[in-house]
């Protein structure tokens, strides 16, 4: 078992890669989801019920902050299946285009909230694509091997 932080923690399944994590919150440890590190790493959720996870007036699924931004965590995909519908955005994503936000009073966490509209696999594709373009690739540094000889 991993217990990276203090909110969150993973729990080895049967497959090597893959983990269960848990947010103790107020006493109580309860599944959000999974994190399968195969690959570029995916985060999974299934969530059943608009009231819990939706942000209504804004239209928009929250995440949790904690696993979003800690290095410990290795996922690259968040894919949410919510109300018969396939949610699918980036890590990079929900963090630069999501609202941070905490509804301490109703008991939760600190989260990242991204539209809904946004959650979709063009829009997270074309946004890597982007990030791509933004990220030099260390292979094309022509210095990169000069006095290696």
């Amino acid at each position: 078992m991993k217990n990276p932080t203090n909110s969150l923690q993973l729990v080895q399944t049967d497959r090597p890669h893959v983990y269960s994590v848990k947010l103790n919150l107020h006493g109580k440890a309860k599944l959000i989801g999974m994190i399968d590190e195969a690959g570029e790493g995916t985060f999974i959720s299934i969530r059943s019920s608009k009231e819990k996870h939706g942000f209504h007036k804004g239209g928009s699924m929250g995440i949790n902050y904690e696993l979003l931004t800690s290095s410990l965590f290795n996922f690259k995909w968040i894919v949410i299946e919510y109300c018969g519908r396939k949610l699918v955005t980036t890590r990079e994503y929900a963090l630069q285009k999501g609202r941070v936000l905490q509804f301490s009073r109703q008991g939760f966490e600190l989260q990242v909230f991204v539209p809904i509209s946004e959650m979709n696999i063009q829009t997270a594709r074309e946004f890597e694509a982007e990030q791509k373009k933004k990220r030099p690739d260390e292979n094309d540094d022509p210095t990169l091997f000069i006095g290696a000889a």
